[in-house]
């Protein structure tokens, strides 16, 4: 371990009782790992028992790295937990209330045994349709997802290969095991905080879920459509698929000029909103499918727009840029996912101790934003709902993405806002007293432009030595892509997301969601918050965080591995997008209505056998997917019988055998939307945040994923600032 690290000699418990790494392995893992990355010893208590649904899946063998694993019989696990309790300062907790409240082991419980103890709760999930288990295709079916993804079989729903929900869990719980360990150091006396998959979920997916008053363009491309309906990749020669991006300034009619299209009229936006480049990108299809990958990522290389390779999971942990900034690493003979959060001390002396008045959470936090578009802002706007002060500092004539409102309300809530040209003559003067006056600065610039325009770390802790300086990059500050733009799209590609969930044998679906950009902001917001606790524990000193989109597409995928010339990436959807196999999948009634089965364990397949009266099932469920895409001989079975009957008859009947399944319903955008903004259980439990929003009126969004106690956390701003809304307010008070 080193000593440095920012939560070395912190002792981590992660609690997984009755969890299946299928089927919400991030909530239970992904927080011990980042904790462990950042230096923490790390307890993994997990059931002896494990889910027939990770027979032959081995992401553990990824997620456990460097964790001491415990394995208890149900029977031992009260007194386990008590007793790793007594010594702990963090523990997560996953799992049914039967194994945990139930059996003494809630949030109070444990901290009767240790008052210095943080609880971090991932509930079982639940709305006004009542629990739901914690298996991310059932969490994904009750909220509507499987209807949000571009199937190959046109409106009919797809089963969702991403695991947005247990990871946005995993990423909650850890922001919120940190946000209590910073206050922990001023009180000695710990607290809790609590989330679930179903909060995860709408944490990840701010970007598709909002509503306004008076709409616009873009709020109907992504709050009533599924945004652009050209996906921009496209296959080559060998089969293999390249992904395009324009987002640079000029890409687009830099490739329109080296492709020999004509130029654009109105422009990539335009043509992109408007359908017009669907027309252009079946041209593209039959110029790709004329040569080999390699040479179009050769002869596509070096200009502003990007083409990079679409990859299975995995994939990515063979490229020599992973390896060389550290995101993939060597471990018990395998490649594997590295630390994709990093934080380092810069002090190099004794500091000036720091007086902090106590607070609760970030109260008190001075936040200064230089970030924008999606992945940046969210960062911030984590640290703002813990209760820090953040300033957005933006151009004068606005973030990129204030056009593109979806994307920006997502990320800009909570904020006071600085319009300022950073290139004027008096820029650098501004900037000094915002270093002097912050905790942290934050930004997601491409590498170069902060030393550009004097807001790069040098410049930074040249004002303030003490400062927690954060930098988001695409894909890490050095190696061979440091210099190269990139977006949630690109990473997508390279992480094996796009591929993952096209299915075996079929093209790569793009999931318009920015869950790789957000995933992104919350784990640089992680470092931050961890950064604030090393500042805070030594005393003074500064602090480095270092995070990169590319690293949180990784973690989408974390579980894929490397071993010799084999990519071990986990479950492989089938071309139809139904699923992993019988016991994990969506099925068809006879009335065209879809629902989702989540078989977790053998006595609950044996109850489902018993449904459906097939003799020539087998008797164990069938091991997952994970090679080829031909269906398995027990999904053609219950695909037959489950054709017989009307979809509810069959939810109903499982239901009442206890067999865990959710109706997977039909659901345009905006009643997906709706389904979760007007749930009233989720208004009750504070999920949805209402507010006016400028011209668009009243705007309704997911609230923040983490709920705290005893005490609550400080109340955020809920609102968006308007351009320079506070400028003179701000500069004023720099000034004196």
């Amino acid at each position: 371990m080193n000593p440095d690290a920012p939560l070395a000699g912190l002792r981590a418990v992660e609690v997984a009782l009755g969890t299946s790494a299928v089927g919400a392995g991030p909530a239970a893992s992904l927080p011990g790992s980042i904790f462990r990355d950042l230096g923490a010893e790390v307890t993994r208590v997990q059931s002896a028992q494990r889910s027939t649904l990770d027979a032959g899946i081995e992401f553990e063998r990824v997620w456990n790295r460097g964790k001491d694993v415990v394995q208890v019989d149900d029977e031992a696990v009260p007194s386990t937990i008590r007793s790793l309790a007594r010594d702990a300062d963090v523990m997560f907790v996953t799992g049914a209330e039967s194994a945990v409240e139930r059996q003494g082991l809630g949030a109070p419980d444990l901290s009767r045994l240790n008052a210095a103890l943080v609880v971090v709760r991932i509930r079982p999930s639940f709305d006004a349709r009542g629990a739901v288990p914690d298996l991310e295709l059932l969490v994904g079916a009750r909220a509507g997802i499987p209807t949000q993804i571009r199937s190959h079989r046109g409106d009919r729903p797809a089963f969702p290969d991403l695991a947005v929900a247990a990871t946005g869990a995993a990423l909650a719980a850890t922001v919120g095991g940190l946000a209590l360990l910073y206050e922990r150091e001023l009180t000695g006396v710990g607290g809790w905080a609590e989330t679930s998959l179903y909060d995860g979920l709408l944490a990840i997916l701010p970007m598709i879920i909002g509503r306004v008053e008076h709409p616009s363009p873009t709020t109907n491309l992504l709050w009533r459509d599924q945004g652009p309906a050209e996906a921009l990749s496209y296959p080559c020669a060998d089969g293999e698929y390249v992904q395009l991006w324009f987002g640079a300034k000029g890409a687009y009619e830099s490739f329109l000029e080296h492709v020999g299209e004509p130029p654009s009229e109105h422009g990539y936006n335009a043509d992109l909103m408007s359908g017009a480049m669907v027309e252009r990108g079946k041209r593209w299809a039959e110029m790709f499918a004329t040569r080999e990958r390699a040479f179009w990522l050769d002869d596509l290389a070096g200009h502003d727009f990007r083409c990079e390779p679409v990859w299975w999971a995995g994939e990515a942990l063979r490229d020599a840029h992973a390896r060389e900034v550290g995101l993939a690493i060597e471990h018990d003979g395998v490649t594997v996912l590295g630390p994709v959060v990093r934080v380092t001390s810069t002090a190099t002396g004794a500091s000036a101790p720091r007086v902090d008045r106590v607070s609760r959470l970030l109260d008190g936090v001075r936040v200064v934003d230089l970030s924008a578009y999606l992945a940046g802002p969210i960062t911030p706007l984590v640290l703002a709902e813990l209760g820090a002060d953040v300033i957005k500092v933006e151009p004068l004539t606005g973030d990129a993405h204030r056009s593109m409102e979806p994307m920006f309300a997502a990320g800009q809530r909570g904020k006071r806002a600085l319009a300022l040209d950073l290139k004027a003559p008096d820029a650098a003067r501004v900037l000094d007293r915002l270093f002097r006056w912050s905790d942290v600065v934050h930004h997601n610039s491409r590498v170069g432009l902060a030393e550009r325009l004097g807001y790069d770390e040098t410049t930074a802790r040249a004002s303030n030595p003490d400062v927690v300086y954060s930098f988001a990059s695409g894909f890490g500050g050095t190696g061979p892509r440091a210099l190269l733009p990139t977006n949630d799209q690109l990473m997508q590609a390279l992480a094996g997301i796009e591929a993952g969930q096209g299915g075996a044998g079929r093209p790569p679906t793009f999931l318009v969601w920015g869950a790789v950009d957000v995933t992104g902001g919350w784990l640089a917001a992680c470092g931050v918050v961890a950064a604030l606790y090393a500042r805070r524990r030594g005393g003074g000193g500064g602090q480095s965080v270092h995070s990169s989109l590319f690293g949180a597409a990784l973690t989408l995928k974390s579980g894929a591995f490397v071993v010799g010339d084999t990519v071990a990436r986990g479950p492989v959807l089938d071309g139809d997008q139904c699923g992993y196999g019988a016991a994990y999948r969506i099925y068809e009634g006879s009335d065209g209505e879809w629902f989702a089965l989540a078989v977790p364990d053998a006595d609950t397949w044996e109850r489902l056998r018993t449904v459906v009266d097939i003799d020539a099932l087998p008797e164990s469920p069938p091991p997952l997917r994970t090679d080829g895409g031909a269906p398995q001989p027990a999904e053609l079975l219950l695909a037959d019988v489950f054709a017989a009957k009307d979809a509810a008859a069959w939810v109903a009947a499982l239901r009442a055998a206890d067999v865990p399944v959710e109706p997977v319903r039909a659901l345009d955008r905006s009643s997906f939307i709706a389904g979760l903004l007007d749930d009233p259980v989720n208004r009750q439990l504070g999920r949805v945040v209402t507010y006016e929003w400028d011209e668009r009126g009243l705007l309704e969004q997911p609230a923040f994923a983490v709920r705290f106690g005893p005490a609550a956390r400080p109340a955020a701003p809920a609102r968006i600032p308007e351009l320079g809304e506070h400028t003179d307010e701000i500069l004023a008070a720099l000034a004196d």
